[in-house]
């Protein structure tokens, strides 16, 4: 340990960290560039106060897990992917009834296109009559859930 001490210096760290990071640039993992943000920290840290080795490599190591623990929280907090997930998108489109199939079912004609079409098989909790103006509530597969609109 004694030798790591005398021989590794703070550019290594520094050297080590411009590594990690252009490595995340060609292997795009987010988790690879942590690694080089805290060995960039680490050298910076060694070149200003000169730790020992071994409190480098903890500081490193910490660092490493704090930096991705980080991002993975801020990641899974901010990011939702709106694949698969139409009804918020077209929620509140408005359309009216235009012919009633029974039981509750429906055929409405859209103002503007819901998942590429302006008419559509809708179902609906209450009872509506032909020219009833109606709102998107919810898209399920290739039926859409209406509801009266309120005027």
């Amino acid at each position: 340990m004694e030798w790591l001490n005398e021989h590794v210096l703070w550019w290594h760290w520094i050297v080590l960290g411009i590594i990690l990071v252009a490595v995340e640039i060609v292997v795009p993992s987010f988790v690879i560039i942590w690694l080089g943000v805290a060995a960039l920290v680490v050298g910076a840290l060694d070149y200003m106060m000169h730790p020992d080795f071994s409190v480098q490599l903890y500081l490193w190591t910490g660092l490493s897990v704090l930096f991705l623990f980080a991002w993975f929280g801020y990641f899974r907090r901010t990011w939702r992917s709106p694949v698969g997930q139409a009804e918020g998108e077209h929620a509140h489109i408005p359309g009216r009834i235009v012919e009633s199939l029974g039981g509750r079912r429906y055929r409405a004609e859209f103002e503007l296109p819901v998942l590429g079409d302006r008419r559509w098989i809708v179902e609906s909790r209450e009872s509506l009559q032909v020219g009833d103006a109606v709102e998107v509530a919810k898209v399920y597969g290739q039926i859409l859930k209406v509801r009266k609109r309120s005027r």
